[in-house]
């Protein structure tokens, strides 16, 4: 199972030095979207969230209910609240 990053350059270039092989750079998410998604060897998406605004309903719907990949959207901004919520729904259980 590989691991995958969606987002934009700042995002993704501390992806890129941690080596991280499968790195989607983009501006439009929804094509990149697909693409992961018919990659049978991609188990885990991090997610850049400034992409968010960039994607319709249903491509939304999609990021948010996939089983395999999981997707994990995260910021270059800190807000625990979010990864809190993001915790707590991936495993069922409150951690702080």
């Amino acid at each position: 199972m590989e691991l995958a990053v969606i987002g934009k350059g700042d995002f993704c270039l501390g992806f890129s030095l941690a080596g991280i092989r499968n790195i989607i750079e983009t501006e439009s998410p929804g094509e990149a979207l697909i693409r992961v998604s018919s990659d049978e060897e991609i188990g885990v998406v991090i997610f850049d969230e400034d992409l968010l605004p960039g994607l319709d309903e249903f491509e939304r719907a999609r990021l948010e209910s996939s089983v395999r990949p999981v997707f994990v959207t995260l910021s270059l901004n800190e807000e625990s609240e979010s990864l809190k919520k993001m915790i707590k729904k991936s495993i069922g259980v409150e951690l702080w």
